[in-house]
């Protein structure tokens, strides 16, 4: 018996609490029946309402405003385009000019190194000269010597020696 007692308790309580659960259910559906929202819902709804609404009617005071600041981004655009190919222009040309440089710097290495050597050898054949007229005139100092030494004749007779040695 107690165990049909018990069996009793369990059921009656477990149709109470089912009954209390779906009376529940529809005591609540039935107060919501016509709202979806609650008041506080309603109340943020319309506040994002209002804040669409005037988010929306900047936009359109900012539209015409878009609409120049967009001209003058692809004015912008097309400036910075234009300058992009010149300052590429000018890289180019730049490197053309440093090309040219080194070329002619090269050349006025080359120049300077003959210049050099022809200086060099310029001095080397001045030094040369120089020498050869040095022997020439001591030769010349010789000769007039031995020939005033054997013209004996000339010297007595007054005659410069230089005279009777012309050529």
């Amino acid at each position: 018996m107690l165990a049909l007692g018990t069996g009793m308790t369990v059921l009656i309580v477990t149709l109470g609490v089912g009954l209390g659960f779906a009376g529940g259910w529809f005591g609540f559906r039935w107060r919501h029946k016509g709202r979806v929202f609650s008041e506080s819902d309603r109340e943020y709804f319309q506040n994002l309402l209002y804040r669409a609404e005037t988010a929306e009617a900047k936009l359109e005071q900012m539209e015409p405003e878009l609409a120049r600041t967009s001209d003058r981004a692809n004015i912008l655009e097309g400036s910075h385009r234009v300058i992009q190919e010149e300052l590429a222009n000018e890289r180019q040309f730049n490197l053309s000019l440093n090309a040219e440089l080194s070329h002619e710097r090269a050349h006025r290495k080359f120049l300077e190194d003959k210049l050099t050597d022809q200086t060099e050898t310029l001095e080397t054949a001045q030094r040369r000269i120089d020498g050869e007229l040095a022997n020439l005139a001591k030769r010349i100092g010789e000769n007039t010597q031995t020939i005033a030494e054997s013209l004996p004749a000339a010297r007595d007779a007054g005659e410069p020696a230089f005279a009777a040695a012309s050529f």
